[in-house]
């Protein structure tokens, strides 16, 4: 006689394989989104260096181009983009605020404030654009560590690694990096250290220095990366 598995036991198996299942899901979902943002994270990074690399063999050192300050007006941003970036970059799309990038926010979330989107977004003055595979980003000029003893060109890049699509999270999908005009050179912003679980929930201006943290980890979000935390 052949021996059959009777239906409680179907059930329980079942059972207990819908709770490994519900188990180790979430974490296969975020160790894909994982790899998938530092991919595409890299090769923003690689992206922007190889254009700036490109526009200094056609306009000169970049230490030699003429500058920018905070209070510039949009108009002088557009022609600077369009002069020392646009030509190096495939750009689809300009956007003069997030709305015309398809955006229904006009700011992010942080990954210390998941649900408050109130950090940095697009500025009124600064052009905005969307390039190759859908990513959106930015360059906005800033001195915050320009001094009179060292005078430096430095400009924000920011990246939206999936454009308007969710999550839209500093830290997560948007990151922060400093062009360096005057060296010629693009650096994660601020210390990768202050890019820690409790460095973030202390200021979440140190949500800013994550890329610097995924670059210094070789383009990984390593265990101690505050990942939806």
């Amino acid at each position: 006689m052949k021996k059959a598995f009777t239906l409680a036991e179907v059930l329980i198996t079942l059972g207990i394989l819908g709770v490994v299942i519900a188990m180790t899901l979430p974490a296969l979902i975020t160790n894909y989104q994982k790899k998938q943002f530092s991919a595409q994270l890299k090769k923003a990074y690689s992206t922007f260096s190889q254009a700036l690399m490109l526009s200094q063999e056609f306009n000169g050192p970049s230490n030699t181009w003429w500058t920018l300050e905070p209070s510039s007006t949009y108009e002088e941003n557009l022609k600077y983009f369009e002069l020392y970036w646009k030509p190096y970059l495939k750009i689809i799309q300009m956007c003069e605020k997030m709305s015309d990038c398809g955006y229904k926010i006009n700011n992010y979330a942080s990954v210390s404030d998941l649900k408050n989107y109130r950090y940095y977004g697009q500025l009124d003055n600064v052009p905005a654009f969307i390039y190759g595979d859908g990513t959106y980003a930015f360059i906005r000029p800033y001195n915050l560590n320009s001094t009179v003893d060292n005078p430096q060109k430095l400009q924000l890049l920011q990246i939206d690694l999936n454009g308007p699509k969710n999550p839209n999270i500093l830290g997560i999908d948007v990151f922060q990096f400093e062009i360096n005009i005057s060296k010629g050179i693009i650096t994660g912003y601020s210390n990768p250290d202050k890019c820690t679980v409790s460095e973030i929930k202390n200021s979440t201006e140190n949500a800013r220095a994550c890329g610097a943290k995924v670059m210094s980890d070789g383009w990984e979000f390593a265990a101690d990366y505050p990942w939806y935390r």
